[in-house]
């Protein structure tokens, strides 16, 4: 018959088998969902590897064929982006060198086989959560809490199951990984420091081995910074988590040795683990491995011995001294930190700001966008009724016991979720604690309801161990024997009489049985609704990259001359972008931002404009730039040789880089929204383009390829004050008549004679319904050709615009005569236009050779000819080159 002691070593052998078939279970269940993509993916090109829209994952596979390249060496500058002054890189380098790591692991050595070796870092990271998800619940609740988060984490979605999917190659996953892992190991800090006695004033405790504890949280911060700058939103938090602590701590009168003897061993091995690797960068700015973020962490261990220091001095006071006193503090601190170290705090206040803020153009970035509610309800619907549940425990916990890591826990989800309303790529982060809070609910509700519902379904008493069988007072009594096995046999007697002693237990409760069950029902709720969503998100991924861009892009890398620049060299330091220098034949290739990875990666070409909003506000004022001559200058002191287009930088984006140009106006000065009138008494709303929208150099460009145009019919809109016609709630104008002339300078007129006569606030402007069909004269682009287009027509009714365009900025061969000359051009995919030019000053510069050059597969298909004249010019290639005369 098995002793006392062997029942409990079996049932917890029992326990830990069961924990860790469940972990493993949950592990497999994760690597399955987030591999998913892994079928969906075609493989007729290398570029079909990636199956995420992220354009950052782009610059992470360079960044991983650099490594591989110089293993382990890590480049803390680019000049294969940003042109024409190169990149610093911001962030660590530990995702890319473990996926390097990853890769040479394997023996891939091909760009495809990097890439699918690489794809499986984010899933394999997603996987590393469980275990870490199980020692959260497990430390705040029970064992059976750590089961339930770790289920909840491998299904929850949104960004967190997206942004950790199969091929998506970047840091965020690990973000995620390594800031949960401080967590677990803070709290874990925080208990055993707690549990040993430490005293600040007992030097002899500050040798205890649990000391260990803290410093394992520090390397888990560590690793978090070597990962990504905002791993610092984790020193945020232990700074307001200790701020509170102690308040809480000084009002009950309890010992605060424990939290700052954890918070000096943490930051401490943070700052000794920063100073070999963090000092890379210049300057106090946040995010950045610089001596800001020692300062941090040694700011946080000064103020933890400064607030345990004040709560000892006022110990004897009344209780609100301490608060009152810390807000003077703060105050205090804040003037003077700003007055004596105004570059310092400047650099911080404004990384603060940029990370939390709402700007103009913060909002034009999606993960930047603040998160709606209707998102945040889609995303983790029955979960939160779940977290509710578990911040009144954890509420509880704090106002019952104290509970340290339950307040910690609380300030964690609390900060995230701020910092996810401001914006939505914290949602990632918010993943964690999601599922934590879910499950801490169900866990105190087990352990409220439990018994009481085994119980009343009759399980409970198959449940017993064996010794129960026999009801106490049914147990006859032992007799005394001598020795030590007569003292045990008086033990076990006593214990019996104990428990014959022991009262009833009282009779189950339905109200908290039916409050597991609910509990249950909504935590399966959250559980279908998230795995159907991970399975959706796994089988429903589109290509990384659009099949236009990649089939231009290799054009590109392939007929463009080289830069110059090595593609896979690294550089050690940022501070080699203070002496790098550009070869002779270097050129900026501009586009619009979001694609600037991608011209990197698959042309190898230097792209102005990049995913990290550098020289976004270049890029939108040349696009959005209305004056020929300005936008050649820009074009001049940028070094640009290539521009490239596509359909959305005249549609879609269009508004992103209308608001980059003018933040205030955004696209007012570019479109207008009116009203109509579609039937009696009924408006809707219609956006028309103004003359100064078909100006700008993208609609140029993409919609008429640098032709000079003279529109055939110009509409002259006449619109007055909402209001005036009685229609309230709006400030949009309404549209009350039409007018339709064959010339601008008759619409001009036409507007002149309206506003003579119109009442005060009605206006007469040139608008048109169509994006396409200019309604004003634009002059041609005479250094600018199309070199390249896509075989995708976006028009169906008849146009014919191709999705993306190439173009090369050439000097043009100089002609001396005047009028208007054209030439027939015919593109790579067949489609055909005529390419005009009005002469300035007696001057034509054209821009398309008559004669083809060596790469070329936009041509001329006959001579120049000036319509006034007839006379027809052919133009040598090498005169388009170098800007000969003719």
């Amino acid at each position: 018959m098995l002793k006392g002691s062997d029942i409990q070593i079996q049932k917890r052998t029992v326990r830990y088998l069961f924990i860790a078939v469940c972990l493993v279970a949950f592990a497999l269940l994760t690597f399955w969902f987030r591999t998913l993509p892994v079928s969906q993916i075609a493989t007729e090109h290398w570029a079909s590897l990636i199956a995420v829209g992220c354009p950052d994952v782009w610059f992470s596979l360079r960044q991983i064929e650099q490594i591989v390249t110089h293993f382990p060496s890590y480049s803390w500058f680019d000049p294969m982006t940003g042109f024409p002054d190169g990149r610093v890189v911001h962030w660590g380098p530990l995702y890319p060198l473990m996926a390097s790591v990853l890769v040479l692991l394997m023996g891939a050595s091909t760009r495809p086989e990097m890439m699918y070796v690489a794809s499986f870092l984010s899933p394999l990271m997603a996987v590393a959560m469980v275990p870490v998800m199980y020692g959260l619940g497990a430390k705040l609740v029970d064992w059976k809490t750590g089961l339930v988060s770790a289920g909840f984490i491998s299904i929850v979605a949104g960004q967190y199951a997206y942004r950790s999917l199969y091929s998506f190659i970047d840091h965020h996953i690990t973000e995620t990984l390594f800031s949960a892992l401080f967590c677990l190991c803070f709290i874990i800090a925080m208990m055993k420091l707690k549990e040993s006695g430490v005293r600040l004033t007992d030097l002899g405790s500050l040798k205890n081995p649990v000391l260990i504890y803290p410093a394992l949280a520090g390397f888990a911060f560590l690793l978090g910074m070597y990962n990504m700058g905002t791993m610092l939103v984790f020193l945020l938090l232990v700074a307001v988590y200790t701020l509170i602590q102690m308040i809480v701590d000084h009002i009950r009168k309890q010992e605060t040795d424990y939290l700052v003897v954890t918070n000096a061993v943490t930051f401490f091995v943070v700052i000794i683990g920063l100073i070999p690797f963090g000092l890379v960068h210049t300057g106090f700015g946040l995010g950045r491995y610089n001596v800001g973020n020692l300062l941090l962490a040694l700011f946080v261990i000064i103020g933890s011995l400064l607030l345990y220091a004040i709560s000892r001095y006022l110990a004897d006071r009344p209780w609100y001294y301490y608060p009152a006193s810390l807000a003077g503090l703060c105050v205090i601190s804040w003037i003077v930190g700003n007055l004596a170290l105004p570059t310092v705090f400047g650099a911080w206040y404004g990384r603060f700001s940029s990370v939390v803020g709402m700007g103009a153009t913060t909002l034009t970035v999606q993960e930047a966008m603040p998160w709606q509610f209707a998102n945040a309800v889609s995303v983790f619907n029955w979960g939160w009724i779940l977290v509710a549940g578990g911040v009144l425990y954890l509420l509880y916990l704090i106002w019952k016991r104290n509970d340290a890591p339950a307040l910690f826990t609380l300030v964690w989800f609390a900060l995230i979720l701020f910092m996810t309303m401001r914006q939505v790529r914290f949602e990632y982060y918010l993943a964690a604690n999601i599922a934590l809070m879910a499950a801490i609910c169900v866990g105190a509700v087990m352990q409220i309801g439990g018994r009481d519902l085994l119980r009343l379904t009759g399980i409970a008493k198959f449940l017993k161990p064996k010794d129960d069988a026999v009801p106490p007072e049914d147990l006859p009594d032992i007799p005394e024997k001598p020795g030590k096995k007569g003292q045990k046999q008086k033990k076990d007697q006593q214990k019996r009489k104990e428990r014959k002693k022991a009262p009833a237990e009282p009779p189950a409760s339905p109200l908290r049985s039916g409050l597991l069950v609910v509990t249950v029902l909504i935590a399966l709720l959250f559980v279908h609704s998230g795995a159907s969503a991970n399975y959706t998100i796994g089988t429903n991924v589109r290509e990384g990259i659009n099949s236009d861009w990649l089939v231009a892009l290799t054009w590109l890398g392939e007929n463009s001359p080289d830069p110059g620049v090595d593609y896979y060299e690294i550089y050690d330091s940022p501070q080699a972008r203070d002496v790098f220098e550009y070869p002779p034949e270097a050129y900026g290739v501009l586009s619009w931002w979001d694609y600037g990875h991608w011209i990197t990666f698959v042309s190898k070409r230097i792209p102005v404009a990049n995913p990290f909003q550098q020289n976004a506000r270049t890029s939108a004022h040349f696009f959005m730039e209305t004056d020929v001559d300005a936008a050649s200058a820009m074009l001049d002191d940028l070094g640009v040789r290539y521009i490239i287009t596509d359909i959305e930088m005249t549609t879609g984006k269009f508004w992103a880089m209308a608001t980059w140009h003018d933040p205030v106006n955004a696209t007012g000065h570019f479109q207008k929204r009116v009203l109509y009138e579609e039937s009696a008494g009924s408006y809707s709303q219609v956006q028309l383009q103004r003359e100064s929208y078909f100006q700008t150099m993208i609609q140029r460009l993409h919609a008429f390829d640098g032709s000079a145009v003279v529109p055939e019919q110009i509409l002259v809109v006449q619109s007055a004050p909402a209001n005036e016609l009685g229609i309230a709630d709006t400030s949009t104008p309404v549209i009350i008549g039409v007018g339709e002339t064959e010339s601008v300078d008759e619409a001009r007129a036409y507007i002149a004679e309206f506003e003579k006569t119109a009442p005060a606030g009605q206006t007469a402007e040139i608008l048109s319904p169509e994006m396409f069909v200019s309604s004003t004269e634009l002059d041609a682009l005479p250094n600018i050709r199309l070199v390249y287009e896509s075989p995708t027509n976006v028009l169906r009714d008849g146009g014919d615009i191709r999705y993306v365009k190439v173009f090369e900025v050439v000097p043009g061969a100089v002609l001396e005569g005047e009028g208007m000359i054209e030439v027939p051009v015919e593109t790579n995919t067949g489609r055909t236009f005529t390419y005009r030019q009005e002469s300035r000053d007696g001057v034509f510069v054209l821009p398309y050779p008559t004669e083809a050059g060596p790469d070329d597969v936009v041509v001329a298909t006959g001579p120049y000819r000036i319509v006034e004249t007839g006379q027809e010019v052919s133009v040598p290639y090498q005169a388009v080159i170098e800007g000969l005369r003719i």
